[in-house]
């Protein structure tokens, strides 16, 4: 089955996901957002993240978050 969704679809989903903590380095994953550390630590989207990023990027992003655990 093939879906089509648009660009600020795709955002969302990657905004549903926090990647972990060994794929910070990962290039898209690095441009995207940030890591902050302390007495709770979170991953933080840049604000407007995927306005410089295609779709593809996109999907490349949300799946390197999703498949972050499995690795």
């Amino acid at each position: 089955m093939k879906i089509e969704i648009s660009k600020e679809q795709l955002a969302d989903m990657v905004k549903g996901t926090s990647p972990y903590y060994y794929v910070f380095d990962h290039p898209l994953v690095k441009k995207s957002g940030r890591y902050i550390g302390g007495f709770h630590d979170k991953w933080e989207w840049n604000y407007g993240f995927h306005n410089d990023l295609t779709k593809e990027e996109l999907w490349e992003l949300y799946n390197v978050c999703k498949n972050s655990w499995k690795e």
